[in-house]
């Protein structure tokens, strides 16, 4: 006998339904802010977000899209085999590598952002890492992984070194390649990704001064990382991020 539908039930189902709704939302804004900041790589690089109540499905954009035509509609949903299960089977396979490595293995991080910013992707070839310099990038101290380059990311085993890598990180350099941000909300993957970029900025062109450089003491970079606990990555940034997305196109959110 089939089951009754109850109001319980419609109701259940509208407030996943919203749920959804928020996070395309969300993941639109995120494709929007990054290409408002430069970050883009025209149709590119990818950001996903994990489907809420579901175990490893997650959004992403349809290949092909420059980031400023990605629409909270327009995006595509895959499960954990690169099945599309909502939209057009446009999958960028290296993307679904990537982004399937973090869904499957750390299910805290709903957001993944996986960039090639022009302005600091040189520091990916940095041999011994990349060095803290400033305050501006000590909320990561200890919080940044490394992955070394095997080419373009279209092998299926990659996923498994790519997770390990990330480990309890919230970033990780991919060598060689570019970099990956995670994050509970899309304001936390977005500003781990803003500061993981001004860590390398600095990188980059403080040695240009041809002055000794002061690396501080390790002492302090945790004590400054422990200090901004209190402003978490994300926690104010984020609506006004979305403030400026919605000034200049607040079409994201159709």
């Amino acid at each position: 006998m089939n089951k009754q539908v109850t109001a319980k039930d419609f109701k259940n189902a509208a407030a996943a339904s919203q749920q959804e709704w928020e996070v395309r939302v969300d993941l639109a804004a995120m494709f929007r802010l990054t290409q408002m900041m430069g970050w883009d790589d025209t149709v590119w690089n990818h950001i996903t977000a994990r489907v809420p109540g579901s175990d490893h499905n997650f959004f992403m954009h349809r290949f092909g899209l420059l980031y400023e035509e990605i629409t909270a509609s327009n995006l595509i949903k895959v499960d954990e085999h690169g099945n599309v299960l909502e939209g057009p089977p446009d999958v960028n396979t290296a993307g679904f590598v990537i982004h399937s490595a973090i869904h499957l293995n750390h299910p805290d991080n709903h957001f993944v952002f996986h960039a090639h910013p022009p302005s600091a992707i040189a520091a990916t070839a940095f041999k011994d890492g990349i060095p803290f310099l400033v305050q501006d990038s000590s909320m990561l101290y200890g919080k940044v992984g490394y992955h070394d380059w095997e080419g373009l990311s279209v092998d299926l085993d990659e996923r498994f070194r790519i997770a390990e890598n990330l480990a309890d990180n919230k970033c990780l350099v991919m060598r060689n390649h570019g970099f990956l941000t995670v994050g509970k909300t899309a304001g936390e993957a977005f500003m781990n990704m803003y500061y993981l970029i001004r860590l390398c900025e600095v990188a980059l062109s403080a040695p240009a001064a041809g002055l000794d450089l002061d690396p501080a003491d390790k002492a302090l970079w945790e004590l400054s990382c422990k200090q901004y606990e209190a402003f978490s990555p994300g926690m104010h940034e984020w609506p006004a991020l979305k403030r400026r997305a919605d000034r200049q196109d607040p079409s994201y959110k159709n």
